[in-house]
């Protein structure tokens, strides 16, 4: 069985005390973590060392920062996106599976810079994906900040024109779709509204079910088959001090 997970941590070091006790009770193979906000030098890589855990990440101080934690040393890993975006985007190659862990672009409104910038993060995205042989098992994490349909945010018709769920962007992750990969959680529950990020913002989202599904697994076709099982683990949101997403996690049969 391999145990695959993502969090978005919203800060590494402010998250620890969920992190590390969500490893030792799910004991994943891989996890992968966005939004660690700290530079290289000030990563707490003792931390997963100490329970017997690796991890190569990239990151800057303050914003974005992604990493990979694994039961097995990964065999290679490197970081970015055409040369750029180290903080966005990390790949490793763990016991033969290419795990590609991204934070993708928020856009911040559809009349900023940021918004023209994710999209245009996606076609890079796109381009460095057909490169690889799709006939591998690849694994993409992360934070996609896109709710790919309508069942995936608490008010379709309300947002359809925020940067992350609008039509423009939704097409882009269905273009990463096309080119052979399986959102796991939606293999797996097809018709349930779950969602994996709640905002700090919205007062008592969590009980008003008021979220996002934003944060997504996917897989080539050929480990797609392998899925048994996909799930929002959203004890991690309800903890203290918790981040605004929730971790999911897929298990597959290797």
């Amino acid at each position: 069985m391999l145990r695959v997970a993502t969090f978005n941590v919203n800060s590494i070091r402010s998250r620890l005390h969920i992190v590390i006790p969500w490893i030792r009770e799910h004991k994943p193979d891989i996890l992968c973590l966005q939004e660690t906000k700290v530079a290289d030098k000030n990563f707490p890589e003792s931390e997963f060392h100490r329970i017997g855990y690796h991890v190569v990440f990239s990151g800057s101080k303050g914003r974005n920062g992604v990493a990979i934690v694994s039961k097995k040393e990964p065999e290679e890993f490197d970081s970015g996106l055409d040369g750029n975006d180290r903080d966005r985007l990390l790949r490793a190659v763990i016991d033969g599976i290419t795990v590609i862990n991204i934070y993708a672009p928020q856009g911040q409104s559809l009349d900023s810079p940021m918004f023209r910038y994710k999209l245009d993060w996606y076609k890079r995205f796109k381009n460095y994906l057909e490169n690889l042989n799709l006939s591998n098992h690849i694994l993409i994490c992360g934070d996609f900040n896109v709710a790919p349909e309508e069942i995936d945010v608490h008010n379709p018709k309300r947002l359809k024109n925020h940067v992350c769920f609008h039509e423009d962007v939704r097409k882009a992750f269905k273009e990463i779709l096309s080119l052979g990969f399986v959102d796991i959680f939606r293999k797996h529950h097809p018709d349930d509204r779950q969602y994996t990020f709640f905002d700090y913002r919205v007062r008592n989202a969590v009980e008003k079910g008021l979220g996002w599904r934003v944060d997504h697994i996917l897989a080539t076709e050929s480990l797609a088959e392998r899925s048994v099982d996909c799930y929002i683990d959203m004890n991690s949101r309800l903890r203290e001090k918790p981040s605004d997403h929730t971790v999911l996690v897929a298990d597959f049969e290797v």
